[in-house]
């Protein structure tokens, strides 16, 4: 992944007036799976590693000449996604380029028997506190691009991992652990719609804390009586990735789009998004706005006991309207 996702959660950056608006600071805040397969070849620990530093390396090229085409061959899925609407602020002169990072401290946990094969990794950046946890995936012939990741929120930890005789994690493919993703996006839309949801999660900075930062949010613009709308969350149908805990339990890594949708419900108003959307969009609307971020959550759900979001990454994708 890029490196330049923020840790811990995005609050509603924007206020709307007949002819006049302005913003707020932004808190700071990167389906199916893979099936069964006995024919699958896991590469080894070394391997991993090479295929590591090679992301590295190329992800600092991309981010130095933001270039699409190098992201395309060390990136796929969510991630991909995320960093071509990235290069797209850059290029409109609405985001930094991203300064040079390196890893250190890497872990690996590379599953066996998976179809397509994939291995996961934990890493601290260099000269930084936060914990990056990634998942490469083989997108055919052996070449691995990086999927999806996820940074570990401030006071989180990853759950420890089940290793085999042989070091080799266990990948989850089936069971209600892999639905956490669709249960999250449901507990947080309701969340931000001041109802109770009918899914129960640990509280933190990630769930009962996010979900009420956009209750006020959207309560603040709505109640003016000047735009209706709300915040949604929805599940990607996306590949889902989850490895066996040592509880006995799962850490899933997900992907999530929060999407902002709101109509002007008076004439003569504007609205104006966070800037985190500047560059994929006008920086106005006056009669519709619809905004997307996407959201990647690594949840632990154990064996007994509520799910918690230990690590998040998020970025806009989009920004459409008129």
């Amino acid at each position: 992944m890029r490196k330049g996702t923020v840790l811990g959660s995005v609050a509603l950056s924007v206020l709307t007036a007949a002819g006049c608006g302005g913003e707020t600071t932004p808190t700071p805040r990167h389906s199916s799976t893979s099936s069964s397969s006995p024919g699958a070849t896991a590469v080894t620990e070394a391997q991993a590693r090479a295929i590591f530093a090679d992301h590295e390396k190329v992800n600092n090229e991309a981010n130095s000449k933001v270039s699409d085409a190098l992201l395309r061959q060390n990136e796929t899925g969510p991630m991909l996604e995320i960093d071509l609407a990235g290069n797209k602020r850059i290029r409109a002169k609405q985001a930094k380029k991203i300064k040079p990072f390196h890893y250190e401290g890497a872990r690996f946990f590379i599953p066996h028997n998976v179809s397509p094969a994939w291995f996961a990794v934990s890493a601290r950046v260099k000269g930084e506190s936060g914990t990056e946890f990634l998942v490469f995936v083989d997108t055919g012939g052996g070449t691995y691009k990086s999927a999806v990741g996820a940074w570990v929120a401030k006071g989180q930890k990853l759950p420890a991992i089940a290793r085999g005789a042989d070091g080799s994690a266990t990948a989850v493919t089936t069971g209600p652990a892999l639905g956490v993703g669709t249960r999250l996006a449901t507990y947080l839309t309701y969340t931000a719609d001041r109802k109770k949801s009918p899914e129960a999660f640990a509280s933190g900075p990630l769930t009962s804390t996010l979900g009420r930062n956009w209750a006020k949010s959207v309560l603040e613009l709505t109640s003016r009586g000047r735009w209706q709308g709300r915040t949604q969350w929805a599940a990607r149908p996306q590949p889902v990735y989850a490895l066996k805990t040592a509880d006995g339990g799962a850490l899933v890594l997900s992907a999530v789009v929060q999407a902002l949708r709101y109509t002007a419900a008076r004439p003569n108003v504007w609205y104006r998004p966070g800037r985190d959307f500047y560059g994929l969009g006008p920086k106005r609307y006056y009669h519709r706005f619809t905004g997307e971020w996407l959201w990647t959550f690594a949840t632990h759900v154990p064996s007994t006991g509520l799910p918690s979001v230990v690590a998040s990454g998020v970025d806009p994708i989009s920004a459409t309207g008129s």
